[in-house]
């Protein structure tokens, strides 16, 4: 991975995207953190920030969690905004596989180079399956995007290669954003903080609480000018 500095460290955009209690929190926490938690709720986007280390080299990464994703509200601005998408469905839920998909390929009519993942979660959930693997795997060749099934429960060690794989692919400039420690919003989802003394985490990450016209704007404006641009050419 190229960088024009050699002290700069190259960034890199993730949006996890898909239908409502898929698991995206819970993905996106464990592959920060290595940690489970299982039952928490957002109303809002929540923007992760971390630096991480991939094929021995930093990357600071970040990675927009969008809270719902309704085929009628698709968040065309998270799509804009992200060097890389990971979609995901719930393989116990048919619904969820069906809106994955849909939300697969207006991500690619957006943006058709850019990284995705369609990543099938719960499948520690055997007993309860509703969605083959045969099945994921197949949309995720048709639309030419990289596809695994993962249990975010049981820590499955594709969830890190999916990851990883996308970050290898992009980098970005940098972004300010107002932060806020990673283990004391954690622990404001699942109810349990303490304001004075937070916990401290080893990974020492960052969540920002997403404010959509703040968190997108600069950066859609930058890419719709430069598609316009290069579509006039």
């Amino acid at each position: 991975m190229k960088t024009e500095d050699k002290n700069t460290v190259p960034k890199a955009r993730i949006a996890v995207i898909g239908k409502s209690n898929v698991g995206k929190s819970a993905l996106t926490v464990r592959y920060l953190t290595r940690r489970y938690i299982g039952e928490y709720r957002s109303n809002t986007d929540l923007l992760y920030r971390q630096t991480l280390t991939i094929n021995n080299s930093p990357i600071e990464v970040e990675i927009v969690d969008v809270c719902s994703c309704d085929l009628e509200a698709f968040p065309e601005e998270a799509i804009y905004w992200a060097d890389a998408a990971i979609v995901v469905y719930d393989i116990t839920c048919r619904a969820s596989f069906n809106q994955a998909t849909e939300m697969l390929q207006k991500v690619l009519q957006l943006r058709s180079q850019l990284p995705t993942v369609l990543l099938g979660n719960k499948a520690d959930l055997e007993h309860l399956r509703k969605v083959e693997e045969t099945e994921g795997r197949t949309v995720g060749i048709k639309n030419n995007c990289s596809f695994h099934e993962v249990s975010v429960a049981e820590n499955s060690q594709d969830i890190y290669k999916a990851f990883d794989a996308v970050l290898s692919e992009c980098r970005q400039a940098p972004q300010k954003t107002r932060k806020f420690s990673v283990s004391k919003m954690l622990g404001t989802l699942i109810g349990n903080v303490n304001t004075k003394t937070p916990p401290e985490t080893k990974q020492g990450g960052t969540v920002v609480v997403c404010h959509k016209s703040d968190l997108y704007k600069s950066r859609v404006l930058r890419r719709r000018q430069n598609f316009t641009a290069t579509a006039s050419l």
